[in-house]
């Protein structure tokens, strides 16, 4: 739903969880990756999984 939208603060929790609710791994890199994007002056992720290998 956020596609080509932008936030000034944008909360990301659990990255992983992110990835695992899409049907296969490509997809929900994907999604990852828009929700890491839209945020325009700030970004917090919080996480008590580890995070996706593609993030560290």
């Amino acid at each position: 739903l956020a596609k080509g939208l932008e936030y000034d603060y944008v909360l990301l929790d659990e990255p992983q969880a992110v990835v695992d609710a899409e049907p296969d791994e490509r997809t929900g890199l994907r999604r990852l990756y828009v929700t890491l994007t839209r945020a325009v002056s700030g970004l917090i992720i919080t996480h008590a999984a580890p995070l996706p290998a593609q993030l560290t």
